[in-house]
C-alpha cells in the first residue's frame, strides 16, 4: 500500500511555462497582480500587491509566470503563442513554480514587470496568510499585574523563531501548489462544466483580455472541440497521478471548501442558482465557491481516467446514511430541483388548487381570506382557477363529458396538488361529483383520482347558499344607490327557480337595463358579514366552513424530499379513495382456514 507522502501531488518542473504553452488558460484566465489582489479581498484574503511581492521574495508564494517589459517594441505576448511570439524563448517571460526560486524577484514598485496568477492558486494563498499573521489579544497585556513589565523582546524573539520554522517548512510544501496549477491545466476542459445551475452551463468564446504585456484571445476556440480532443492522460503523466493521488487532492480541496462555506448546509439549493447570482456572493462564501469550481474540475477528471464517479464535493466528510432525495431521483434535474425545492420550502408548487366557477367567486375568497384570515390564499398555497362557468368543468360533448377536468385533477394528485372544486348546482355539477367517486387513477393503480369530498356542489349558487334573501336585496339596492329597488320577496322569488343565479341577473337586468355586477356584489354582501353587523354569526357561514376546509388540506399537504416520501403519499387516500385490492391467494386461503 502507498504511504501517506506517496499520495501527495508532486509539482512538475517549469508547469506554468507548461500551461501557458498548451493555451491552459482560454476557459479560465489568469490573473495580473493587481486584479489577482482584488480577486482575493472580494474572498476575505487580506492581502495587497506589497504583500504578494514578499511572499514571493520569501518564496512562500508565486505566480505562474512572470513577465517583463522588452527593451525592444514589440507585439504582446499573445496566448494561446503564435510562431515567433514565444517571450518564454525570448527571454521576456519566464517559469516562476520552481523550488526553490531561482528568479530575481523585483520590488512591488516596478511596474516594468508584472507576475499572473491562477484564481486556484487562492487554496495554497490562504493558509500562508494564516501562519505568516500575528493574531495579538491586547486585553490579555491590559488585564494583568501593572508590576509585571512586559517582555516586548522575548515575545518577539519567540514571534520570529515561529515564523521562521514555519517559513522554512512551507518554501519547500509542494502539495497545494501542484494542486491549484493541476486544475488551471485541466480548466479548458473542465472549468465550463462547472459553470452550471444544474440545466445549462456557460462555455466561454475564448474572448480577449489584454494588458500592457500580455493578451489572452483565442476568438475561434470552441469548447467543444477541446473536448473532442481532449486527452485526460497528458495530465495523469504530466503530475504522475494515480488513483491515490487525484483522490486525496480531491478530498482535500472538498474538505477546504466545505470548511470555509459559510452556507455550506443550502448546496442541495444553491447549486441549482443561477452562475451569475452566485457570483454576487461575499467573503468566504465567494471564496468556497471558487474552491468547489475546482473540486467539481478534479472530479470529472477522476472520472475521465479511472471510470470512478466521486461523491458530490460537499458529501466527502461525514457518513451519509439516506441521501435526500435519492441518488437515482438526481439523474432528472427537473425532479432533483423539485425535491430539494421542497425540503427548503422554497417550492412555489400550489399546495392545492382550487376551482371557482367566475370572477365574482374569485373575488369572494380571496377577501374573505384577506378579511377573516388576514391572509392572501397564496400565503397558503393556494391557487385560485377560474373556469368560467360549470360548463368547463362538466364538458359539453357526451363522449368526453368530465374526462378533461378528471384527468387534470389525476394530474394534479399525481404532483401532489389538491384539488377542490366549488360549483354551482347546475349543468350535471352532481353528475360531475358522481363521476369522480368511481374515476380511477391513471397513475395511481390504488387509488381513485379524487375524493367526493373535494367536489363542493352549493344547494342552490354561492349567493343563495351564503346570503339571505334581505342581505342580498340590501346588496343590490346598494349597488344601484336609489335608481331602483329590490326586495327580499323578490330575491326570494329567484331562490325558487330552477336556476336561481340566472333568475337574478335577469331580475337585476330588468330594472336597470344593466348586467348584474356579481363581482362587486358579492364584496358588498362579504363586507357586510366581515363587519360582525350580521344577525348570523360568521362561522356558521357555509362558504367559511368550505374554505376552512380547503385551508386545513393545503396547509397539511406535505410536499415530498424524496422518492419514497412521494410514493407513499401518492398510495394514502388523502389524493383518493383507496381502490379496494383483490387478495392473494395465501390471505384467501387464511381466510377459509385452509
Amino acid at each position: 500500500m502507498p504511504t501517506k507522502a506517496n499520495n501527495l501531488l508532486i509539482l512538475p518542473v517549469d508547469i506554468g511555462k507548461a500551461i501557458v504553452e498548451a493555451g491552459a488558460v482560454i476557459a479560465c484566465p489568469l490573473l495580473g497582480t493587481e486584479k489577482f489582489v482584488d480577486f482575493c479581498r472580494k474572498r476575505d484574503l487580506s492581502i495587497n500587491r506589497e504583500r504578494l511581492v514578499r511572499l514571493e521574495r520569501l518564496g512562500l508564494f508565486a505566480p505562474v509566470f512572470r513577465v517583463r517589459t522588452p527593451e525592444e517594441d514589440t507585439p504582446p505576448f499573445h496566448i494561446p503563442i503564435r510562431e515567433g511570439n514565444n517571450w518564454f524563448d525570448k527571454g521576456w517571460a519566464w517559469d516562476t513554480t520552481g523550488i526553490p526560486s531561482d528568479y530575481k524577484v523585483p520590488d512591488h514598485k516596478n511596474r516594468e514587470e508584472e507576475g499572473y496568477y491562477s484564481i486556484f492558486q487562492i487554496d495554497w494563498l490562504e493558509p500562508i496568510l494564516q501562519d505568516m499573521t500575528l493574531s495579538v489579544q491586547l486585553d490579555s497585556y491590559l488585564d494583568r499585574n501593572k508590576e509585571e513589565d512586559i517582555d516586548w523582546h522575548k515575545n518577539g524573539v519567540c514571534w520570529m523563531q515561529h515564523a521562521e520554522a514555519l517559513l522554512e517548512s512551507s518554501r519547500t510544501h509542494e502539495y497545494r501548489r501542484s494542486l491549484a496549477l493541476l486544475c488551471q491545466f485541466i480548466s479548458n476542459r473542465y472549468y465550463p462544466k462547472t459553470q452550471t445551475d444544474q440545466r445549462t452551463i456557460r462555455v466561454s468564446k475564448g474572448l480577449l483580455s489584454a494588458d500592457q504585456w500580455i493578451t489572452i484571445s483565442k476568438l475561434d476556440w470552441d469548447w467543444h472541440e477541446e473536448v473532442r480532443n481532449w486527452d485526460p492522460r497528458i495530465a495523469e503523466h504530466l503530475f504522475e497521478l494515480t488513483p491515490e493521488k487525484l483522490r486525496h487532492a480531491f478530498q482535500g480541496l472538498a474538505v477546504s471548501q466545505e470548511f470555509f462555506d459559510p452556507i455550506a448546509q443550502w448546496y442541495p439549493l444553491t447549486q441549482f442558482v443561477s452562475v451569475n447570482e452566485r457570483k454576487n456572493l461575499k467573503g468566504m462564501a465567494l471564496r468556497a465557491e471558487t474552491l468547489r469550481t475546482g473540486t467539481h474540475m478534479l472530479r470529472l477528471l477522476y472520472r475521465d481516467l479511472y471510470g470512478e464517479e466521486l461523491p458530490h464535493p460537499n458529501e466527502v466528510t461525514g457518513t451519509i446514511i439516506h441521501h435526500i432525495p435519492e441518488l437515482e431521483v438526481r439523474q432528472d434535474t427537473r425532479r432533483y430541483l423539485e425535491f430539494v425545492a421542497n425540503r427548503f420550502g422554497v417550492n412555489p408548487q400550489p399546495k392545492l388548487v382550487l376551482f371557482v366557477e367566475g370572477e365574482s367567486e374569485d373575488a369572494a375568497v380571496k377577501k374573505i381570506f384577506e378579511g377573516y384570515w388576514g391572509c392572501h390564499p397564496g400565503i397558503l398555497g393556494i391557487e385560485i382557477i377560474i373556469l368560467g362557468g360549470v360548463g368547463t368543468a362538466t364538458g359539453t360533448k357526451r363522449e368526453d363529458r368530465f374526462q378533461a377536468i378528471l384527468r387534470l385533477i389525476d394530474y394534479l394528485h399525481h404532483h401532489q396538488t389538491f384539488t377542490f372544486l366549488v360549483l354551482d348546482n347546475e349543468n350535471r355539477a352532481t353528475k360531475l361529483r358522481e363521476r369522480a367517486q368511481e374515476a380511477k387513477s391513471r397513475h395511481s393503480d390504488q387509488r381513485y383520482v379524487t375524493r367526493p369530498e373535494y367536489i363542493h356542489i352549493w344547494n342552490d349558487s354561492f349567493e343563495f347558499d351564503n346570503f339571505s334573501p334581505d342581505e342580498i336585496a340590501a346588496a343590490m339596492n346598494e349597488l344601484v344607490q336609489d335608481r331602483a329597488h329590490f326586495s327580499s320577496t323578490e330575491v326570494a322569488n329567484c331562490k325558487n327557480a330552477e336556476n336561481p343565479g340566472r333568475e337574478l341577473e335577469k331580475l337585476y337586468r330588468g330594472k336597470t337595463n344593466y348586467d348584474l355586477p356579481k363581482v362587486r356584489l358579492n364584496e358588498i354582501m362579504i363586507e357586510h358579514i366581515l363587519s360582525g353587523n350580521s344577525h348570523q354569526e360568521i362561522e356558521d357561514r357555509p362558504i367559511i366552513k368550505v374554505l376552512k376546509q380547503i385551508a386545513d388540506l393545503a396547509v397539511r399537504n406535505p410536499l415530498p424530499t424524496t422518492n419514497k416520501s412521494w410514493k407513499i403519499n401518492q398510495s394514502s387516500e388523502y389524493l383518493g379513495g383507496l381502490i379496494p385490492q383483490p387478495l392473494s391467494v395465501e390471505t384467501r386461503k387464511k381466510g377459509e382456514g385452509i
